[in-house]
């Protein structure tokens, strides 16, 4: 029996990895447990940890605090939550740690199944986003793993570069496509029901984050960007942002756009179905997630992408990048009404299937080996 353990601490990162963990928790010689941290617990951002209970997965909370998203509360909700995983992974025996993408809450998760000696397996390693202070995390997460589950060729050549091992880097695609593709939609009327609103004929879906290196920035594009949706006078259904620092800012300037638009309104939360289904009704996401370059264009929707945040990832042409003001915002608007071409350079099939074989291969093989060979180029 091989004991693996998966942290998450965002509703996105877990609607990801579900299909995945379902599968994996299937495995008759598989123990799976679920660590929920960082937003999971957190009721400002919906309690998405109940998600996870209601899938039946065996569950272990790690409540951070985070009151604010100013950089002190993150700094110390990553030394609380190294504190706490020390705790944890010195009382259980794990095979194997997998981790996705790139957020901050990843990097003590990593850097303490680097001291306990226990491999980690990343998911969406070699990916570029030179907006973020995520580049840098997803690459430091890179060099303290151990195998790779990457959704592009092009990010498989970066994971090498960085001096991993050949057999040890797979491309699968992107699992948040392949969760897109196997969706089953609710309709504009069950939307309607489940959300308690009115959709209007034709609505835009907005999730905006904060740009974490750039600083001081946000309050001023996200004015920009409700200037925007304002002389379009469009219904807009706003998606909770994460929490990063200059999140609460976001968050107050969409509050008072709501008070002045009452056709408008703000969701902390939903579920993967919910979210999808509210994508695939309307006529586009605007914001900065990366959910708009790598899922969006599977539910042939086009992506209205401000600012750099997105900046260096790989993207299709239903995506419209724009700098962060009114008059290119405007422009964009426009250009979504033209797009035509919705081919994903995530998509491929069995993502899921292919991650599920590839954990087992390895477990098989591994006998809990840690010790990584730099291959040179």
């Amino acid at each position: 029996m091989k004991k693996i353990c998966v942290v998450t601490g965002s509703r996105a990162e877990y609607g990801i990895m579900r299909s995945l963990l379902k599968k994996l928790d299937a495995q008759a010689n598989i123990q799976l447990e679920v660590i929920a941290t960082a937003m999971h617990l957190e009721e400002k951002y919906g309690y998405t940890y109940k998600v996870i209970e209601a899938d039946g997965f065996k569950l272990i909370k790690v409540p951070l605090d985070l009151k604010d998203t100013s950089k002190e509360t993150i700094v110390q909700s990553m030394s609380l939550l190294t504190g706490r995983l020390g705790d944890i992974f010195s009382r259980n025996s794990y095979d194997l740690i997998i981790i996705l993408g790139d957020r901050y809450e990843m990097l003590p998760v990593a850097n303490v199944a680097l001291i306990y000696n226990i491999p980690v397996c990343h998911i969406h390693g070699g990916e570029k986003t030179l907006g973020n202070f995520d580049e840098s995390i997803r690459h430091a997460i890179t060099k303290m793993s151990h195998l790779h589950l990457v959704a592009s060729d092009e990010f498989r050549k970066r994971v090498l570069q960085l001096g991993e091992q050949e057999e040890k880097v797979h491309t699968i695609g992107a699992l948040g496509v392949e969760n897109v593709l196997a969706q089953t939609f609710l309709t504009r009327a069950e939307l309607e029901q489940t959300l308690q609103i009115a959709l209007e004929k034709d609505y835009y879906v907005v999730l905006f984050h904060p740009v974490t290196l750039e600083d001081g920035r946000v309050e001023e594009q996200v004015q920009q960007l409700l200037k925007a949706l304002d002389k379009v006078k469009q219904q807009c259904i706003f998606i909770g942002s994460n929490s990063d620092t200059g999140s609460d800012s976001i968050h107050d300037l969409i509050r008072d756009y709501l008070h002045q638009h009452p056709n408008c309104h703000q969701f902390t939360s939903l579920t993967t179905q919910g979210y999808h289904s509210l994508i695939k009704h309307s006529k586009g996401l605007i914001g900065n997630s990366s959910s708009g370059l790598i899922e969006v264009p599977s539910l042939k929707v086009a992506t209205l992408n401000i600012g750099n945040r997105q900046l260096g990832r790989l993207r299709g042409k239903s995506v419209i990048d724009v700098r962060p003001n009114m008059e290119d915002i405007l422009i964009g608007l426009e250009q979504m009404k033209a797009v035509e071409d919705y081919s994903n350079p995530y998509e491929q099939d069995h993502s899921s299937d292919k991650a599920v074989a590839i954990i087992l291969d390895y477990l098989e093989k591994n006998n809990g080996q840690v010790v990584k060979i730099f291959s040179d180029m």
